[in-house]
């Protein structure tokens, strides 16, 4: 029988408990169930923890460095990590913001998880620190609005999936100042600022892609990266671009005549600066450009004969900067005019010429800063300029002005700060009415023809002034130096070199309170350097005094001076000893107390000056032996702030007849025809001078890279440590009274070019090691004591007999060849010895070249591929040769004030070179025609030889005068083994001689 279960529904509960069970129920369930606002809490607990975590997480994996220990509140017992450093949270304790500004932090970034964890990130700042990219991609919760990762060390391509095209509500984008080289650039439309500048990007369709989908974008940078070609895309679809900068890059070409014109009219600044854009400038089409209020086509090869008329439209330009291009034309007047809004103007370093328009002087009411310095301008500046009352920087130098204007317009300028009109025409007295410009900082009126006193009333109790710079050098001012500028408290560089001033400089120079740049070389100074300068710790960095009068001794007190980097006494009177306490001005790089009579020895405290590279005491009476520790800093120099200054090298030729290797000069604001005239540069039979900027060629381990010491009565062996500089170029140690052998450790001075041991009193052996010192163009060791064979390898053997003579035992090219009898015992059995060592040797090798043939094949198709590479470096340009027996050489480049700067690379020369440098290949010009080098030459052609001596006429490298071994060494480093080879190099392939000459009749 099937059982059937039911419940029976006969039984009904009372309606009074069924409403009391409601009640419970009901009361249970509001007893237990949460508030609105204690939901909300408990949903923000549990997004703080998550939080937290994601947080401590990106500190593990993403920070491996934390060194200002700006990460020490992030804690794993923190309930919210609102509190921390670096977060910003929303009303409702969700992180919006992760600030870890120059924070120092070291790492690898995990863009992805960080925002995966944080899921209501809005803005993420890690710029200045040193991460590096492990991901860069986003995750789909992405709501990042601003994201800055610039200044950091991110060199990885951008990945396909990155953040720009994950993050759909990015607006602002900065990732400059890394490494990046390219990868897939992808944004979507919320993007509205991206700064890529200062990175590697050289993949141009970065830009093209930019340009033309650009949709909302109003700033878009690409500033100071690798991109070329020529600029294809214009920003014909950025609706919205305001700011476009593309600046610093190789792009070269024409600028498309539309570029500007098909830009929306929302475009306020353009950077073109700084890339190798032709074409003209005039042929530019500048549409209707009614927001444009800043425009720079700076530091190009833009060249025309006008503006463009369009330009004009421009109404709102505030800043127009065409400086450093081809333009020459006129200034048009009329069209600038129009520019009531302008606040700086540039058109420096062109080919203007005429006079300076008198209608850009009327619209100049805005006008704060003009710079038409380095053109051909002549005149004056026109009266109509005395109304621009805002004008605050005023440069007209290097140009051909004169006149009165000075006094008539410019001290009407009472807002000026900077005024700079130097290498111009201007003659007559320094205006004493330029005290009116009572906010002037600069006054520069170097390089001109004014006469009489310097200024005496340039500053007063009653008047003062914020005179910073007062530089006056290149004149033909006299009198005194007057004391008067004692008043000018703010005085920070002085400069009356290359003048005629008399006297002595006045203690109330001397006490100046923010005097940095004392400059008076090349004057006739009198008086003594007061004891006492920079008690007080002084702010002194320069003291450039040399030719001229002064006496006394060198103040003990420059030990104080702890700022000096560059000391230049040389060519005085001074007498005394060098203070010891030079040693502590570990910033001096330059140290000249040359053509002194200084007495005493040589401080060995010099060692300790961290960042000395230059050191003259030549042709003094310093006696005692020579300090080993001078070698101290060898290995340790790093380049430091005499970086930038400009100098001028004056290199002695003439041999050891010439005392000294030569001097370095400051050249700031010197005419290179007045140098000419200077005793120095015509104390030697043959003086070339080098002009440039000081940069430094090593950046770690340098050492000192000129030490003169010549013409003195030192005495003593040479140290070994001496060889330690490996970075010397000049060493000249002839004419004192030194003893002993030559070290066996100058083999390390692998950067010499100038060795002078002559006139002294050393004996033994030359060492071999010399003969391994390839850049070697310039060795005496006359008058000696030598003895023995001069080693024959290397170049030892290229120099003149003049430079071993008057030595007891010297033999050997180029001296008489060594005779049996002629030496000791000692020595013949030193040389079987070195025979059968020399046999087992030569063994030893040629089954290592056996062995290694293989890998050398290889190495020779490795090299040849690098061929192109090679050639690559050299240019060329060379300076034009002098008629008189020195040359001045102005390069476009910077020297360096480390001389290895000076040793440029082997430069390909050109037939015209060639016809220069050999007078026409005038067989007078034949290096066979010197009777000493015949011998060596006379199995070359005369094409060789005539290569030879213009290496030697036109390469402005002053210690590297190749001899015919090493242009044929230079010439197979470039593996140019032929002649066919050279007049391949040279673009005259199967040329000869004869149609050398027959080309240069045409």
């Amino acid at each position: 029988m099937k059982k059937q279960w039911r419940i029976s529904s006969q039984w009904q509960p009372p309606k009074a408990m069924i409403r009391i069970f409601g009640y419970v129920v009901l009361q249970l369930f509001l007893l237990f169930m949460p508030s609105p606002s204690q939901a909300r809490e408990l949903s923000s607990q549990q997004s703080s923890n998550n939080e937290v975590v994601g947080l401590l997480a990106f500190k593990k994996s993403s920070v491996q460095s934390d060194p200002n220990n700006l990460l020490a509140s992030w804690s794993p017992n923190s309930a919210s990590p609102c509190s921390w450093s670096g977060i910003s949270c929303s009303l409702n304790g969700d992180v919006t913001t992760l600030n870890l500004t120059k924070a120092g932090l070291i790492g690898t970034l995990n863009l992805h998880s960080l925002t995966g964890a944080l899921q209501s990130l809005k803005h993420l700042y890690l710029q200045g620190n040193s991460f590096s990219a492990a991901d860069l991609s986003a995750s789909p919760s992405c709501v990042l609005e601003t994201l800055d990762l610039s200044s950091n060390n991110f060199s990885d391509p951008l990945p396909r999936n990155s953040f720009l095209e994950s993050c759909i509500h990015l607006s602002y984008v900065n990732l400059s100042h890394n490494s990046i080289p390219g990868g897939t650039l992808r944004f979507g439309p919320s993007l509205l600022q991206l700064d890529l500048s200062r990175n590697i990007i050289s993949d141009s369709t970065w830009l093209t892609y930019s340009l033309s989908t650009c949709q909302n974008l109003n700033l878009l940078n690409f500033s100071d990266n690798k991109l070329t070609g020529k600029l294809g895309a214009t920003p014909l679809s950025c609706k919205s671009l305001s700011i476009l900068d593309l600046s610093y890059n190789p792009f070269s070409g024409e600028i498309p005549p539309t570029f500007v014109a098909d830009s929306p009219p929302s475009l306020k600044y353009l950077d073109l600066s700084h890339n190798n854009f032709s074409g003209s400038f005039s042929s530019l089409d500048f549409g209707h450009c009614n927001n444009l209020t800043w425009l720079s086509l700076s530091q190009n090869r833009l060249s025309g004969n006008g503006f463009p008329p369009s330009l004009r439209n421009c109404g709102l330009l505030q800043t127009l900067n065409l400086s450093r291009n081809e333009l020459q034309f006129k200034i048009p007047g009329a069209l600038l005019r129009s520019f009531t809004n302008l606040r700086q103007l540039s058109l420096a370093h062109n080919l203007f010429y005429g006079d300076i328009p008198l209608e850009l002087g009327q619209a100049c009411g805005t006008l704060e800063e003009l710079d038409l310095s380095a053109n051909k301008l002549t005149g004056g500046l026109p009266q109509t300029f005395a109304s621009c009352s805002s004008m605050r920087s005023l440069n007209l130098g290097n140009n051909m002005l004169s006149g009165e204007f000075l006094s008539t317009v410019v001290s009407k300028l009472q807002s000026l700060k900077y005024l700079y009109v130097p290498f111009n025409n201007i003659t007559g007295t320094v205006p004493l009415s330029l005290a009116n410009c009572s906010q002037l900082e600069v006054l520069d009126l170097s390089s001109n023809a004014f006469n009489g006193d310097v200024p005496s009333k340039l500053c007063s109790s009653s008047n003062p002034t914020a005179l910073q710079k007062l530089l006056l050098a290149d004149n033909y001012l006299s009198g005194k130096v007057p004391p008067e500028l004692g008043s000018c408290k703010n005085l920070r560089s002085i400069d009356l070199s290359f003048n005629n001033l008399i006297g002595p400089i006045p203690m109330e120079v001397w006490t100046l309170p923010n005097l940095l740049d004392l400059v008076m070389w090349a004057n006739n100074l009198t008086g003594k350097i007061p004891e006492g300068i920079c008690v007080n710790g002084g702010n002194l960095e320069t003291l450039i005094l040399n030719n001229n009068l002064i006496t006394g001794s060198i103040p003990q007190s420059i030990g104080n001076c702890t700022n000096m980097i560059w000391v230049s006494l040389s060519s005085n009177r001074l007498t005394g000893e060098i203070p010891a306490g030079i040693g502590n001005l570990v910033n001096l790089a330059v140290l000249q107390m040359g053509n002194n009579s200084l007495t005493g020895q040589i401080p060995p405290e010099l060692g300790k000056c961290q960042s000395l590279i230059w050191l003259d005491l030549n042709s003094n009476n310093l006696t005692g032996p020579l300090p080993p520790e001078l070698a101290d800093q060898a290995g340790l120099v790093v380049p430091g702030t005499v970086s930038g200054k400009q100098f001028a090298f004056v290199r002695n030729e003439g041999g050891t007849s010439c005392r000294g290797a030569g001097g370095l000069v400051e050249f700031h604001g010197i005419r290179a025809e007045r140098l000419e005239n200077l005793p120095m540069a015509h104390s030697c039979s043959t003086t070339r001078i080098y002009s440039g900027m000081t940069v430094y060629t090593f950046t770690t381990n340098g050492s000192m890279i000129f030490l003169d010491l010549a013409y003195n009565s030192l005495s003593g062996d040479i140290p070994q440590k001496f060889g330690s500089m490996s970075y010397l170029q000049v060493l000249n140690l002839g004419h004192n009274k030194l003893t002993g052998n030559i070290p066996d450790s100058f083999g390390g001075l692998k950067a010499i070019g100038v060795l002078d041991l002559s006139h002294n009193d050393l004996q033994g052996f030359l060492p071999g090691s010399l003969g391994t010192l390839s850049f070697l163009s310039d060795l005496d060791v006359s008058n000696n004591n030598l003895t023995g064979p001069i080693p024959s390898g290397g170049q030892l053997t290229t120099f003149p007999q003049s430079r071993y003579e008057n030595n007891s035992g010297l033999c050997g090219v180029p001296l008489p060849p060594c005779s049996s009898g002629g030496h000791p015992e000692s020595y013949n059995t030193r040389r079987k010895k070195q025979s059968v060592e020399v046999g087992m040797v030569i063994g030893i090798t040629f089954f290592i070249l056996c062995v290694f043939g293989l890998a050398m094949a290889f190495y020779r198709v490795k090299k040849y591929q690098q061929k192109e590479e090679q050639r690559e470096k050299y240019i060329e340009s060379l300076p034009t040769s002098g008629s008189s027996s020195w040359k001045l050489s102005g390069v476009p480049e910077p020297l360096s004030i480390n001389i290895a700067t000076f040793e440029k690379p082997l430069r390909k020369l050109t037939f015209a070179h060639l016809l220069e440098a050999t007078n026409g290949f005038s067989a007078d010009s034949l290096i066979g025609s010197d009777p000493e080098l015949m011998t060596q030459t006379s199995g070359e052609s005369k094409l060789y030889q005539y290569l030879r001596i213009a290496f030697e006429c036109l390469d402005d490298r002053p210690f590297r005068r190749p001899t015919m071994i090493q242009v044929m060494a230079m010439f197979k480093e470039l593996q140019v083994d032929s002649e066919s080879d050279i007049l391949d190099g040279l673009s005259l392939k199967d040329a000869s001689i004869d149609e050398f000459k027959e080309e240069s009749s045409s």
